[in-house]
């Protein structure tokens, strides 16, 4: 029973998109989270938890922390690079594309 009010309420409340811009940054880290947080999470016990010799607690509020905050910034930096290099498209150009892109199917 818990499993459908879960699945159904997620469905219903979180399946949709809110704000534009939490959606970008969000969404778009959890996919750049799952590739590299091994990494971080070696690289703050390599040089923060084993030369402190912090123990069990600290050491995983640390390391959980961190690693979520150094992957959000990352990703943060990662994007604006990326919308400096590429500019993300205008509305008018989008809805433009749109209708050619219908035009066609509808041939």
């Amino acid at each position: 029973m818990w499993l459908i009010f879960v699945t159904w309420s997620m469905q219903a409340i979180a399946n949709k998109k809110f704000n534009d811009t939490a959606y970008k940054y969000i969404a778009g880290s959890a996919l750049y989270a799952y590739v590299s947080h091994y990494f971080f999470i070696v690289l703050w016990a390599v040089f923060i938890i084993r030369p402190y010799q912090l123990t069990f607690i600290p050491a995983l509020f640390l390391d959980f922390f961190l690693t979520d905050a150094v992957i959000f910034a990352s990703y943060v930096l990662f994007v604006f690079i990326w919308e400096l290099i590429f500019p993300p498209k205008s509305k008018d150009a989008l809805e433009k594309e749109e209708e050619e892109r219908q035009a066609l199917l509808k041939n």
